[in-house]
């Protein structure tokens, strides 16, 4: 009643100094380079872990968040006459990250649940970004995704040393910094909800897009590694408040039946072999949807790109396995031999099963744009390596056509409500409630079982932090 009377007094000002009771400035300031707990590098042995504390007792804009390092690629073989030769591209930022994991107190709030956190974020990126987005985010080396290239050229370019370096930021992550309801600004106050850290661990090899020229050695390809120093954190930090702030917090913790909450992203995957029926088993209070993409059954392992720029040729050089969304479906396969459908629950999403591969994309899209105009999607790249002379050898975009989606983007995202829950502006979790239990989400297909193709699968959830203010401690309902 406090807070109610508190703004019946604000709305009762004349307009002219309602302004300045209401629009009061708020300052921020950037923590940069702060230093993990234990070591600042890691090796692509892919048991790599750097953990992070945020500043205590402060107001932090999580949406502000990147991650700073120098990465260095090596192994790499200069060759003779520009041929036989190993080269390697540094990969986009986010490829390093295993699991991305917040905690608040020293208890794991969000990420725990996924240890595919750069191959999620790669189905993000292939579902709903362009060209031209990928080329504004050098200093994150999205290029390499999109063009097959990076800041010392195109991957099937002999490299000029044994080894390369550059300077690389993460600025963008999934689940806790995206959420309270839509806002572009995600703030979390560590002095309600706790101390908070960041856990990042770090994957192996398979990341790499690697070129293996001519008589280049096949296992010297395969040991092609990278490796990051200097690691750093950098956020923006609340330096100056109203302090109308702290008089809201203050009332608000003194209603006993009023819990504090605050909703945000957060999902779960697993890889399995696909069968004619595939399973997630997922409880939340809030399931958005569910996003699908296939991998081969190589995904985590190393496997150069072979070629030889003497010989003219064109090689598929989209993604490495990790990365490639690669189903067992032909054009014709897609449009006269499939079907799929998910079962929640009894509930069959869509009501009638798809009968083309196609409309998984449009499923995709509309999830991501809702027929927007504006809607783009990397979903019908494909980039080959087109190699003839050592001059004429390079990366081109092959055309943006349909089948392109099977081979190398196959990413099929089934919405269950209106909105992403954490994204939801009204502060609405329409998605499925599944009372705290198990429930099990069947992917129900054919066409697409070859008993080597995977599914990569992701349940997104919207998970919500809730703070009691009866007992005063802070539980996380996922």
């Amino acid at each position: 009643m406090a807070e109610q009377e508190m703004y019946r007094q604000l709305d009762a000002l004349p307009n002219c100094l309602r302004y300045g009771a209401k629009q009061l400035q708020i300052r921020v300031n950037r923590a940069t380079n702060l230093v993990p707990i234990g070591s600042d590098s890691v090796t692509s042995s892919g048991s790599g872990t750097v953990r992070f504390r945020f500043p205590s007792a402060s107001i932090i804009d999580l949406s502000t968040i990147s991650i700073s390092f120098t990465s260095t690629i090596s192994g790499l073989v200069v060759g003779s006459a520009g041929s036989n030769f190993i080269n390697a591209l540094i990969p986009a930022a986010y490829k390093y990250v295993r699991r991305a994991q917040f905690y608040l107190g020293g208890v794991a709030v969000a990420g725990a649940l996924s240890n595919q956190y750069n191959q999620v974020y790669h189905a993000f990126v292939k579902a709903s970004t362009s060209k031209p987005y990928c080329h504004g985010k050098a200093l994150e080396s999205y290029p390499e995704v999109s063009d097959v290239y990076d800041q010392y050229g195109t991957l099937v370019k002999a490299p000029t040393a044994t080894s390369k370096s550059a300077f690389q930021v993460i600025s963008d992550f999934l689940t806790l910094p995206k959420g309270n309801g839509g806002c572009s600004n995600m703030m979390i106050d560590t002095s309600l909800w706790n101390d908070l850290e960041l856990q990042l661990d770090f994957d192996n090899n398979s990341i790499l897009s690697i070129w293996q020229d001519g008589s280049a050695d096949a296992g010297t390809a395969a040991a092609v590694a990278w490796g990051l120093a200097n690691i750093r954190l950098n956020v923006d930090v609340v330096s100056s408040i109203p302090g109308i702030y702290a008089q809201f917090i203050e009332l608000r913790s003194q209603e006993g039946n009023a819990p504090i909450r605050l909703a945000f992203q957060n999902f779960v995957s697993q890889i399995a072999l696909i069968q004619p029926t595939t399973r997630l088993q997922v409880s939340s209070t809030c399931i958005d949807g569910l996003m699908i993409a296939t991998l081969p059954s190589n995904y985590n392992s190393t496997v150069p790109f072979t070629g030889n720029v003497l010989v003219s040729a064109s090689t598929d050089v989209s993604n490495p396995p990790k990365f490639n969304f690669k189903s067992p479906l032909t054009d014709t396969t897609a449009r006269a031999a499939f079907q799929a459908s998910i079962q929640v629950g009894t509930a069959l999403y869509p009501q009638t099963p798809y009968n083309c591969a196609y409309l998984l994309a449009d499923s995709t899209l509309n999830h991501f744009w809702h027929a927007s105009m504006m809607a783009t999607s990397l979903l019908y790249l494909q980039s080959n390596a087109v190699t003839g002379t050592v001059a004429t050898s390079t990366v081109a975009s092959a055309n943006y056509v349909l089948p392109n989606f099977l081979s190398n983007n196959f990413i099929w995202v089934q919405s269950f409500s209106l909105s992403d829950g954490w994204a939801d502006h009204n502060k609405c979790l329409s998605g499925v409630d599944t009372s705290q239990t198990n429930l099990d989400m069947l992917i129900i297909s054919s066409g697409l079982y070859d008993n080597s193709t995977n599914y990569l699968m992701v349940g997104l959830l919207t998970s919500v932090l809730e703070y009691d203010t009866v007992v005063k401690t802070v539980r996380v309902i996922q």
